[in-house]
């Protein structure tokens, strides 16, 4: 006597329902919507570079940061003009395109590395007229 579905009927229906299942809870998928004011890549990488620049000297010397009397997000907001909503908005819109993202990321690197570069050139420079002047 069969006992209703066979073993392989069962594994098709199993994975059936898991297919619908599947399609059907990514049909909810965030949609990219366009800000208002959409800024462009190079103006989110400058952002970003900025925004990690200010969190880097804080977390390097606070007291020292603090002395400048410095609020990091008002002076993103007044370099790049632009609001906090703004910014919001043209994050969650970047962050929804991995694409578009990974290439600000990548040239944000670049950016850092560069500074990074530029500074350790000043230090040896730096470095190298305190040795001339103890000649002296």
């Amino acid at each position: 006597m069969q006992n209703g579905l066979s073993l392989i009927d069962r594994a098709y229906l199993v994975f059936l329902v898991l297919a619908v299942y599947l399609v059907w809870s990514c049909s909810d998928v965030q949609k990219r919507t366009e800000p208002e004011h959409l800024l462009s890549q190079e103006e989110m990488t400058e952002i970003y570079t900025d925004m990690l620049m200010l969190d880097a000297v804080y977390r390097t010397n606070p007291k020292k940061f603090e002395s400048y009397q410095l609020e990091p997000t008002a002076h993103i907001y007044n370099k790049f003009d632009i609001d906090s909503l703004t910014l919001a908005q043209n994050m969650s819109y970047y962050n929804l395109d991995f694409e578009a993202n990974s290439e600000i990321y990548e040239q944000v690197r670049k950016n850092i590395e560069r500074k990074k570069q530029l500074i350790d050139s000043l230090d040896n420079i730096k470095d190298s007229l305190r040795r001339e002047k103890r000649k002296l």
